[in-house]
């Protein structure tokens, strides 16, 4: 069929042709194997509910005890005969040659093995017998050579065996196209009844069949084979269609019913008199007999042609399934896949949506000014493609007015300012599958860098950071994300539907928490800008003073040293450069402090190497005296020697040092120019000199009125909660943090198929960093565990507490806060669109339709393309307000 030109209506036909088919079929084996059946399961105006109870009994019984002799092999023996002479008085000899048969008498002990079986009619109400339908008991003997173990089981007797004939009487013989159960001529409920009952039937013969003895003879497997596949069976029927080319009403011919029948019934009356003839010769054939008689033979292989025609059947409707998946491909050119479907959705939501409002890439340039070179990128992707997902994005910088808190820990926190966006992401799944795990991705150009900050918005107007780093020159960070939906709110309210108030609330609390995890923050805060406005110095000012940048930073992170030190504070209105000018004197001054404390420093390090030194030979002196003094005078003269050689080892020189005398200052010269000379008695331990203190500087006044000016601001209360700027008094606040909430509650009214399920994004580890220690030199890939983003959390706070003055400034940042959900169908794609005959197209537009009017809190139909509106009101009519109709949209 699957070759003929057919139509979809054409399918239902031939599922319903078949299964009528099927049932004539099982009704005509059933009335063969057990007679009297066929006729009650047409009777449609009995009041009685018949089942079918088959029972089988085998027993294995002692009879008697017999002689039998058993041939052996024959046996010549000669024999010599002796005869008198009477006349002579002599004697004759005469050979003879005898042959034997051996027998040997033998004991035997026969059983008589039994096998009774019945087939009844009884009420399913009360399981009372109506009608005897096939009963019947064969016999054979069996015989052992020793009376205490019998051949077979005394008793085997199995449970009633039960067959439902109501269930096969109801069945449905046509499919009701027009119930909601109704999806494909497969996927229906009337053929998922006759496969129920079907596979009962099939239970059921394979069930009487094993009571049968396992030792029977029908005959070989050849023959049985052979029997099976004459038979004619018309539930196979799907494949004997052909195309009508008369009669254009009906697009196939199919042969008549009762001519399909008939060769049904012919073949079976063939196979089941060979299989009767071939049983009785087999049983002839055997001493003591067989069970299983021509009548068992001729049961056993209808109740095979039973179960084989429940495999037809089943083989005939799932092959019309098979033929859409078939068609589907052809139609698509290629295996349909998740990933090529979900290739189609990016191309439906360009068309779906309005230009404003289309999903876009999350690949965000950092950038000072939208005509500025940008200092690096962000940007999330899939870790399979490489390719940034797409979001809608929402700009909520003037409904989200003021600035957001940020605490570094402790009593800590700065503020920042700026841009933001809102984006909702929509992951898919299929088959239970998890969503496709996504990473994010951040790169600095060379001499750029920002610090980017990831966590959670926990209030409209605080960051909770989890993590924050660094990232300059040529950095690229990749973090890996892993998203991990949650249930459905269907899906909840059914779980906490039965539980007590107090267990409710527990778990309507919790899942509170884990919507507010859903919310994922990112903060970037550009450095240059950042500086320069704690230094006092205009926009753009350190844009191309690289060298000037990298020593501030330099001196921020590693030294931290207070912004004030650095800080312009001269006249405000003198040009940029003057004020750079009195930026690097700054530099310059603080830069010559910290290497006169390096140089300081390597003389102390220079002098406590020589001091231990100087300690570690008058230690070994002490020892080479004592042993001097208690030497004899023979001994002494090897110890002079020694001693010069040791002499030698230390400073060089050809001579012996005096016993007691001072220790030559030459052998102890520093390298350090300006080291002061050192002299030492071999008797006297010296301790280390204390370390020298560097002279004071020149600006220690003015450093220290810096110092009390920043204590004094540290010590100053911070506010709870940052004030709202005049500019802002107009405008509608947005809280961001109840856009989870909002999602579940649309998921919940709009998402009808409960499909749609709240998403965490959580952080995972390790990060990877690649990195270059400086401009010419290749990358290094740093792998940061848990301990490594610690500190790098740590560097990343001290910097931005240098650079707001710890809070006093409000920093500008660009805020990206992503809400995600996933789509999580229960089936693959393939199956989806051919078992649920379900368009997933219209499963996923709804989906992001329902995330798009949440998050821009707008209606339908100002976000989408106006062509789009007549197909949503048909699939998504709950998305359009009530006052739009189709004729409204026409």
């Amino acid at each position: 069929m699957d070759e003929e030109s057919h139509q979809y209506d054409d399918k239902f036909a031939l599922a319903n042709l078949t299964t009528d088919l099927a049932l004539d079929t099982v009704t005509t084996l059933l009335d063969t194997a057990f007679a009297g059946v066929g006729d009650k399961l047409e009777k449609k105006e009995s009041n009685i509910k018949y089942e079918l109870k088959f029972e089988a009994r085998e027993t294995c019984v002692y009879a008697l005890e017999r002689e039998r002799e058993i041939a052996g092999p024959k046996v010549t023996v000669a024999e010599t005969k002796r005869q008198s002479r009477t006349f002579v008085g002599g004697q004759s000899t005469k050979q003879k040659e005898v042959t034997t048969q051996v027998t040997t008498r033998v004991k035997e002990f026969v059983w008589t093995h039994t096998l009774t079986y019945s087939a009844k009619l009884v009420d399913r109400k009360d399981r009372s017998l109506v009608e005897t339908l096939v009963s019947g008991t064969r016999s054979r003997e069996l015989t052992t050579t020793a009376k205490e173990h019998s051949p077979r089981p005394a008793l085997k007797e199995s449970a009633p065996l039960y067959l439902d004939l109501e269930m096969i009487k109801t069945l449905p013989r046509s499919i009701d196209r027009s119930r909601d159960s109704c999806k494909t001529p497969r996927r229906n409920q009337e053929i998922d009844d006759v496969f129920s009952a079907f596979q009962s039937l099939a239970t059921f013969t394979r069930a009487v069949r094993g009571t049968m003895p396992d030792d029977h003879h029908i005959a070989d497997a050849a023959h049985q084979e052979k029997v099976v596949k004459n038979f004619f069976s018309p539930a196979a029927c799907s494949f004997l269609c052909k195309k009508n080319d008369h009669d254009e009403a009906k697009s196939f011919i199919v042969p008549d019913k009762a001519t399909l029948l008939n060769e049904m019934q012919r073949t079976l009356s063939e196979q089941q008199a060979s299989v009767r003839r071939t049983a009785d010769e087999a049983a002839k054939a055997t001493k003591g007999g067989e069970l299983v008689g021509p009548d068992e033979a001729s049961l056993l292989y209808v109740l095979k042609l039973l179960a084989q025609t429940v495999t037809d059947y089943i083989g005939s409707v799932t092959y019309l399934e098979n033929m859409l998946r078939s068609q589907l491909e052809a139609a698509v050119g290629r295996e349909l896949t998740a990933d090529a479907f979900e290739e189609y959705v990016l191309y439906h939501d360009r068309l779906l949506f309005s230009p404003d409002f289309k999903p876009r890439p999350f690949s965000y340039a950092v950038r000072r000014s939208a005509s500025a070179f940008p200092d690096g990128s962000i940007q999330i992707r899939t870790i399979a493609s490489k390719q940034p997902i797409r979001t809608l994005t929402r700009d909520v910088t003037l409904n989200t007015p003021g600035p957001v808190r940020v605490a570094l820990g402790g009593a800590d926190s700065i503020a920042f300012d700026g841009p933001r966006y809102a984006h909702a992401y929509r992951a898919q799944t299929f088959s239970g599958a998890t969503p496709k795990p996504l990473e994010l991705v951040a790169n600095a150009r060379h001499f750029s860098g920002f610090v980017l900050l990831v966590g959670k918005v926990v209030a409209a107007d605080e960051f909770q950071p989890d993590h924050a780093i660094i990232i300059q020159n040529k950095d690229e960070l990749i973090i890996p994300l892993i998203l991990n939906p949650l249930p459905t709110p269907k899906e909840f309210a059914d779980a906490i539907e039965s539980l007590s108030p107090e267990q409710r609330a527990f778990c309507e609390a919790f899942r509170a928490m884990q919507l507010s995890s859903s919310l994922c923050g990112l903060v970037v805060i550009q450095l240059k800008p950042a500086i320069e406005k704690v230094l006092n110095l205009p926009d753009g000012a350190l844009t191309k003073e690289i060298a000037l940048t990298d020593q501030l930073l330099n001196f921020f992170i590693q030294y931290q040293i207070s912004t004030d030190m650095l800080a312009y504070d001269g006249p405000q209105d003198v040009d940029k450069a003057t004020k750079v000018t009195a930026v690097k004197g700054h530099v310059a001054a603080i830069a010559n402090v910290i290497q006169a404390a390096r140089d300081e420093d390597l003389k102390r390090t220079a002098e406590k190497a020589v001091h231990e030194k100087l300690r570690c030979f008058k230690a070994d002196s002490a020892l080479l005296d004592a042993s001097y003094d208690a030497a004899p005078s023979e001994e002494r003269f090897r110890s002079d020697a020694k001693n010069r050689k040791v002499s030698m080892s230390f400073g060089g020189g050809g001579r012996s040092r005096s016993r007691g005398g001072p220790t030559p200052t030459s052998l102890f010269a520093t390298p350090m120019a300006s080291a002061a000379p050192i002299s030492m008695a071999f008797t006297e331990a010296s301790p280390p000199p204390p370390p020298v203190c560097p002279e004071p500087m020149s600006t220690t006044e003015d450093i220290n009125q810096i110092k009390t000016d920043v204590v004094k601001k540290k010590e100053q209360p911070v506010q709870d909660k940052l004030l709202i700027g005049e500019d802002y008094e107009n405008v509608d606040i947005l809280d961001l943090t109840q856009l989870p909430k909002r999602l579940d509650t649309n998921f919940k009214i709009l998402d009808t198929d409960s499909q749609l399920r709240p998403t965490t994004i959580k952080i995972s580890e390790p990060w990877n960093k690649l990195s270059k220690k400086s401009i010419l030199a290749e990358s290094q890939n740093d792998i940061l565990n848990t301990d490594c983003l610690a500190k790098e959390r740590g560097k990343a706070f001290d910097l931005l507490d240098a650079l707001t003055r710890s809070g006093a400034i409000v920093l500008g940042a660009d805020l990206h806060v992503i809400v995600c959900a996933t789509h999580a169908f229960d089936k693959s794609i393939v199956d989806t669109i051919i078992i649920d005959n379900v368009n997933p197209i219209l499963k996923t537009e709804r989906a992001s339709l329902i995330l798009a009017t949440t998050l821009h809190d707008r209606l339908v139909t100002d976000i989408v393309e106006p062509k789009m509106l007549a197909s949503i009101a048909k699939s998504s009519p709950l998305l359009l307000p009530p006052s739009y109709s189709l004729y409204n949209l026409s």
